[in-house]
């Protein structure tokens, strides 16, 4: 791989993290916390030195970089940039290094992930973790649009739209002005369920940080408990507001300003299906709590993880197949991705009406666009992939220590980016049960759940193996 193709992106995003690492500097002195305020101006030292070097010794320099180059620059932002973002939570001394790692890999990506809760940390830290998780879900839809775009090139998974277009030729040839418009998006819809927040009777800090975390999906409170008893209903509707908009696709609200029929996407029909079909198995396991019950399956749907009321998920089961699948291509949720599901399902009932007459041809089109069979076949891989990855991380907790059960609820909720879950699963269930020697396959499976597996793997080959 070109090290100018990636370089350049990577000491960006490194500058972008120090300046983060500033914000949560003057929110930490802004709150009274200022004896931790040094710590995240070192963090952004630690990452604008590097970060600006590179950015210096590449100006000018130009490189065209293919697909796999690109996932070499993703697998290292998810390693370097958690790595840096660790530092606050271990030199403030509530997090030994290891957690500290742990805890800024589930930030980063999303997954929400817990060693302490919210009652015991700082409010600067809390802050840490929501704007780290903020970051993370930009990343993530910039992840989509400059690679997965182009990898998924004859797949209609995700759709097509002025805000990723891309060249063949270079894939970051449009993601500076992709990064400008998500961000512009991005950042919209942050404000506008912050405002929600604000004027439902949350104070500014809350109401940030509720915002932060519902957008990218991430599951991040400010104190422990459901949240219709800590923030109320009309608050809690924001939230879910906040959680399904980051369960869709971010092109969907760049195009719905010239084009309504977005509306009418594959992708709303297939979330809607499933909250409403979760929420069916909740009321049947709780009833009594209907109105929590559709409130919490909005939350699993989108791998938030939120919860409405708190306590144990009613139809664990369910919710574990239903976070397996996930929301939207290019959104912050993690899992196989609806659409991919959708893509799926067409193939079956093509194939159950070939065996109704064999003679027939029954081509898969998805989107308005005609499926190749070769694409099919990719998908197929990815799920299985995702499977695999799945039953091989269970057994490797499991030789850890890990009970069977546990070690696959934690696999499951890692690799689909939805740390509460593991909490919510059984009434003692914690995060802090987990043994330190369990806690590298588990930030793995979380990055790997980022980079959608087999584009992890191609990430590794394209790094250490190409010539």
């Amino acid at each position: 791989m070109t090290p100018v193709a990636f370089l350049r992106p990577l000491g960006a995003l490194w500058v972008l993290l120090a300046g983060v690492a500033l914000i949560a500097a003057f929110v930490a002195a802004a709150i009274g916390e200022t004896h931790l305020a040094p710590l995240f101006g070192t963090t952004a030292l630690i990452a604008f030195i590097p970060g600006i070097f590179i950015l210096s010794a590449t100006r000018g320099l130009r490189s065209k970089a293919s697909a796999l180059d690109a996932l070499g620059l993703a697998l290292l932002s998810w390693i370097t940039a958690p790595a840096m973002a660790a530092l606050p939570f271990w030199l403030t001394g509530y997090f030994d290094p290891i957690d500290a790692v742990f805890e800024a890999y589930s930030a980063v990506t999303t997954t929400g992930a817990t060693l302490l809760p919210a009652d015991e940390l700082p409010r600067s830290l809390i802050f840490w973790r929501a704007i780290l998780a903020w970051l993370g879900g930009y990343a993530t839809l910039l992840l989509a649009i400059g690679i997965f775009a182009a990898l998924d090139r004859d797949v209609p998974a995700i759709r097509k739209s002025a805000l990723l277009t891309l060249r063949s030729d270079d894939v970051f040839s449009h993601l500076p002005l992709a990064a400008k418009r998500v961000g512009i998006v991005y950042a919209t819809l942050t404000s506008l369920v912050w405002l929600g927040l604000l004027f439902g009777g949350n104070g500014l800090f809350d109401s940030t940080v509720l915002s932060m975390s519902a957008i990218s999906t991430s599951g991040y409170t400010v104190e422990d408990g459901g949240l219709l008893a800590t923030i109320g209903p009309i608050s809690t509707f924001w939230v879910v507001i906040g959680c399904l908009v980051g369960s869709l696709n971010i092109a969907l609200f760049w195009d719905v300003l010239r084009d309504r029929s977005v509306l009418r996407d594959p992708d709303i029909a297939g979330i809607a299906a499933l909250i409403i079909g979760l929420a069916a198995f909740f009321i049947l396991a709780r009833p009594g709590a209907p109105f929590s019950d559709v409130i919490d399956a909005a939350f699993i749907v989108s791998t938030s993880g939120f919860s409405a009321g708190g306590g144990v998920i009613p139809a664990l089961a369910a919710s574990i197949f239903v976070v397996l699948i996930g929301g939207s291509a290019a959104s912050t949720t993690g899992g196989i991705k609806v659409s991919r599901i959708l893509l799926l399902w067409k193939r079956m009932g093509a194939e159950l009406a070939i065996l109704s007459d064999p003679r027939s041809v029954v081509p898969v089109s998805f989107r308005g666009r005609r499926v190749r069979e070769t694409a099919l076949v990719g998908v197929w891989s990815y799920v299985l992939a995702f499977v695999a990855a799945i039953g091989f991380g269970t057994m490797a907790l499991t030789a850890t220590g890990l009970d069977f059960e546990t070690a696959f609820i934690a696999m499951a909720a890692s690799l689909a980016n939805i740390g509460p879950m593991l909490d919510q699963s059984q009434p003692l269930a914690s995060w802090t049960q987990i043994p330190d020697q369990s806690k590298p396959i588990l930030i793995s499976a979380m990055i790997l759940g980022r980079l959608e597996v087999l584009a992890a793997v191609a990430a590794v080959w394209a790094i250490f193996i190409r010539k």
